[in-house]
This record gives C-alpha cells, structure tokens and sequence, in this order.
C-alpha cells in the first residue's frame, strides 16, 4: 500500500491537471449521486417526518358508483374515536373547498 501511494504522489506532480480533474469529476460525482439519493428518500421512502409513518392510515369512503365521499365529523364525534382501543391515536384536519 505504501508503494502504491509513493506511485500515486509521483503521478500526482508529474501530471497535476489529470489528478485535479479526476478528483473534480469523482467529488462532483458523488456529491450529485447523494444529493439525488436524499431527495428520494425523502420524496418516496420516508415522505412523512412523523416517528412510525408506516403505522398511519388515511380513511377514504366510496358511494356505490365508486367515487370518493367526504364525511364530517364533529368534536363529539371525533373524541369518541379517541377512546377506541384498537387505534393507537386519532386526528382531524379541516379542508377548506373551493
């Protein structure tokens, strides 16, 4: 190991341009590489920064026809499903339609 790395030295001052542009090319190639890596990751491995994401789910209710129904829920309502053993915790978001 040490030989090659007296090698690699030797190299180094006879051809500087080659060895900056080698380590320009392999710097910028893995600084892309994760720079793209991170963004799917977070886009579509872990897209939820909540602790057990993969334990959420998201209810939707179909009529006969198959289309997608909202349904409301009051504050009554919605404490009652808080007390429900089997679901760990419950919560509700308000949309506003256009």
């Amino acid at each position: 190991m040490l030989q090659d790395l007296r090698y690699s030295l030797r190299e180094l001052h006879k051809r500087p341009g080659l060895a900056i542009t080698s380590i320009i090319s392999l710097t910028l190639g893995i600084g892309a590489t994760t720079a793209v890596f991170s963004v799917i990751y977070g886009l579509l491995a872990h897209p939820y920064p909540y602790q057990d994401a993969d334990r959420m789910i998201h209810l939707v209710v179909k009529n006969e026809s198959g289309d997608d129904r909202w349904i409301g829920v009051t504050g009554p309502q919605l404490n009652l499903l808080r007390q429900v053993k089997s679901l760990e915790s419950v919560a509700a978001a308000w949309a506003h339609g256009t």
